[in-house]
């Protein structure tokens, strides 16, 4: 047993299925249930139960889990104090954001940053929300840059300050029965195919299917895509319809924004994260207040001063 071994058997146990855990620790399937087998092999019993395409915990698996999921949890922790220790010399942050923001957001403030404070160093991950609030949480990250979210359960552990609202739009191939369409009701979009963000029921998705539900209906979602790229790859190729940020879209043919037939705007709250209970290193705690004063001046600019 090893510590690899107790990572790919808690990715198992929390996704509840060796496929979607394969792709999370980016090997294959099959290596995965071979070192989940081994660990069987080394208990003298089994871990996990089929359930139809998905796996369970078995009793010992339970049992198990909580062991592992705490040990997991401290070495997390202690590997990211080490390392922002060894670090705060070298004045690096660290950052969890949304994909969309290394395009659309981040180059300028980074590069403001940076030429107000040369030794400055960034080490940037981009994720979806869900996985950038447990990079804060666990300590993986100092500052975090991502959708709305409720301060309630785990969550209430953060504090969050909103950097700015995008506008939200409806995507659609070229060949749609939509395209060309002035505006589309909501109602109109109960028997479409919908493509979102992956394993998030935060953000965007959150509001898709707040937006459907009082019309009565969930949103029929047929693929998932971590990036806009995959999102607007598979609109093109007729897969279904997206609704996402609008913000800086970009440009790839088949594709065509339609407006949405709704009293007020959709838009997408965009939140700068940090632990509340942990210090931030001073040149992040630098950072985070830049953003706030940048995005109070850009607002009262909007208002008119």
């Amino acid at each position: 047993m090893n510590y690899q071994s107790l990572i790919y058997f808690k990715m198992v146990a929390e996704l509840q299925h060796y496929t979607r855990a394969a792709n999370e620790l980016y090997i294959t399937q099959p290596a995965l249930s071979k070192a989940i087998r081994n660990l069987e092999c080394e208990f003298g019993t089994a871990l996990f139960r089929k359930d139809g395409r998905n796996v369970t915990l078995t009793p010992s698996g339970k049992l198990f889990y909580e062991y592992v999921k705490r040990s997991v949890d401290e070495i997390d922790q202690g590997v990211a104090a080490v390392r922002r220790l060894a670090d705060i010399e070298r004045n690096t942050i660290f950052l969890s954001a949304l994909f969309s923001m290394y395009a659309i957001y981040l180059p300028d403030k980074v590069l403001r940053f940076r030429h107000q404070n040369p030794g400055c160093r960034f080490s940037m991950e981009y994720k979806y929300t869900t996985a950038i609030l447990q990079d804060v949480l666990k300590g993986r990250a100092e500052l975090g840059i991502c959708s709305d979210f409720d301060i309630k359960g785990e969550f209430s552990l953060l504090k969050k300050f909103v950097l700015y609202r995008e506008p939200i739009g409806l995507m659609v191939g070229s060949d749609h029965r939509f395209a060309g369409r002035d505006k589309v009701g909501v109602e109109e979009l109960r028997d479409e195919r919908f493509i979102v963000y992956i394993r998030s029921g935060l953000g965007t998705n959150k509001i898709i299917s707040d937006l459907c539900r009082p019309y009565g209906f969930e949103p029929n979602i047929v693929a998932e895509a971590y990036t806009d790229y995959g999102v607007f790859g598979m609109v093109s190729a007729g897969e279904g319809v997206a609704i996402i940020p609008t913000t800086g879209v970009i440009n790839i043919n088949g594709v065509t924004q339609v407006a949405l037939d709704v009293e007020a705007p959709l838009t997408r709250e965009i939140n700068i994260v940090w632990k509340a209970s942990s210090s931030l290193s001073p040149m992040a705690a630098r950072f985070r207040d830049m953003l706030q004063e940048s995005s109070k001046q850009e607002m009262a600019e909007q208002h008119g001063g």
